[in-house]
């Protein structure tokens, strides 16, 4: 079950019905009243002492693994929610055994996952983090208070859906990137070398076959699920950034950098909602991932509306490691512009988004953790070759996409060209360097920042001089 992440790419004004989605991709917009969390997770870390007793997983028996117990104070609530046929899965998410995946039959071992989730996993400041999966007729609030109140238990918290942040096409696909103008990209007399630079990019996925892409992205990591970007975002981001340059054929990204992405998202629509959200062991895993890959900049076009201590944990670890880390502000201004997450963690650098006059785009949410703007309305990039249920028939090769999620790409490659210059440059450099020489436009009425655009519109010739 994914986490939502939601793609930021908003809906067209004129439109008053959401749209199929076997017939185009959903608007991924934050509805009313829709919930900020899954309805069916729970993120539990467990005290390292409580499995002090229980025997070597690697050791043990089917039999004798599926018996294990955990202190009775412990086990107590599980074995509540096992009688009610409420507890699906326990899933040691972090734990080299288990490679994100259950660890046993149905109903999983308590205390078995606990154990491989202290005792193997890949770093020890994750020991004892586990995920439940509850069936969708159990009280999360009350499961999420009694798991609060035993012993053992060091944490416990719902699961924030996170979405994509990309908005609806518009018209036919445009014949030029007008935001490589805005951004100053074309002025740039000689671009940095950034081909050891890594970048990540956490979405729903890649064409590795699209010639733009092919050459560029250096590794794909889909564990657990097919190789196919279903959605095409993924592909749209990854070409904002790195498309393949002075090729003769399409588009220029703005960077050549070391390239690697990771498929956070299922398959499957939700099918509650047509909508695709993240799935949260793939998503957790993989900020985990690209910390120990030594990514310098990674970027996260998605969004949702509630905070996750575990989330912040997982970002806070990736900031301290080294990594400049760039995430949408949101698509949901029109819906009580919310503050979303992860873009709101400290540390990470929010992006909103800009029309091509340089006004804030109208769906763009605001804020006081904003740090840049940067193209993201009308914006052309790559998209899978085959065509898809979740996109427009048309819609393979290129096209023109609108949304946070389009704007925050501009700012990631623009981190890795600043890092390219300079690479002893950490987080808070990267950060304060976009910030210091972004472009202050006329809407900011003569202020240095506002809520609305940041420190000002991205200037990629001024931060990598």
């Amino acid at each position: 079950m994914p986490t939502l992440v939601r793609l930021k790419k908003q809906a067209s004004t004129t439109q008053t019905k959401r749209p199929s989605p076997i017939s185009r991709l959903p608007a991924h917009t934050h509805a009313a009243g829709q919930s900020a969390y899954s309805s069916s997770l729970l993120m539990v870390k467990c005290k390292e002492d409580v499995v002090s007793n229980v025997p070597d997983i690697q050791a043990a028996h089917v039999a004798s693994v599926r018996t294990m117990r955990l202190p009775e104070s412990v086990e107590s609530p599980f074995d509540d929610l096992i009688k009610r046929d409420l507890l699906r899965e326990v899933i040691p998410f972090f734990s080299r055994l288990t490679r994100g995946r259950s660890l046993s039959i149905a109903p999983t071992s308590v205390a078995a996952s606990f154990a491989t989730s202290v005792r193997d996993s890949e770093n020890e400041d994750l020991r004892g983090l586990n995920m439940l999966r509850l069936a969708r007729s159990a009280d999360l609030n009350k499961v999420e208070k009694d798991l609060r109140s035993a012993p053992g238990i060091e944490y416990v918290h719902r699961v924030p859906r996170r979405w994509m942040s990309i908005a609806q096409p518009n018209d036919p696909m445009v014949s030029r990137q007008w935001g490589l103008n805005a951004i100053k990209w074309l002025q740039i007399p000689a671009l940095p070398d950034a081909s050891t630079v890594k970048v990540g990019v956490l979405d729903t996925g890649v064409d590795m076959t699209h010639p733009e892409l092919m050459n560029l992205v250096k590794s794909y990591i889909h564990e657990g699920v097919s190789s196919d970007d279903i959605v095409g975002h993924g592909t749209h981001v990854s070409g904002i950034i790195a498309a393949e340059m002075n090729n003769k054929v399409g588009i220029a990204g703005i960077c050549q950098c070391d390239l690697s992405v990771w498929k956070i998202f299922s398959d499957q629509a939700d099918p509650s909602d047509g909508e695709y959200y993240v799935d949260e062991v793939m998503y957790q895993r993989a900020l985990n991932a690209a910390r120990n890959a030594g990514m310098r900049v990674v970027n996260l076009s998605i969004g949702g509306s509630a905070r996750s201590r575990t989330e912040e944990f997982l970002f806070q670890r990736l900031i301290n490691a080294g990594c400049t880390v760039v995430a949408a502000m949101g698509n949901e201004f029109g819906e009580g512009n919310p503050t979303e997450y992860p873009a709101a963690y400290p540390g990470v650098v929010a992006v909103g988004a800009t029309t091509k006059a340089n006004r804030r785009a109208s769906f763009s949410n605001t804020g006081k953790h904003i740090a840049v703007a940067a193209p993201g309305n009308n914006i052309l990039s790559t998209l899978p070759l085959l065509p898809s249920a979740s996109r427009k028939a048309i819609e393979t090769r290129y096209a023109e996409w609108s949304g946070t999620s389009m704007a925050t790409p501009h700012v990631t490659a623009a981190a890795a060209l600043v890092i390219a210059r300079d690479p002893t440059r950490g987080p808070k450099q990267v950060a304060d360097r976009l910030k210091s020489t972004a472009t202050k436009v006329p809407a900011m009425s003569g202020k240095s920042f506002t809520n609305e655009f940041g420190s000002g519109l991205l200037n990629v010739q001024a931060a990598v001089s």
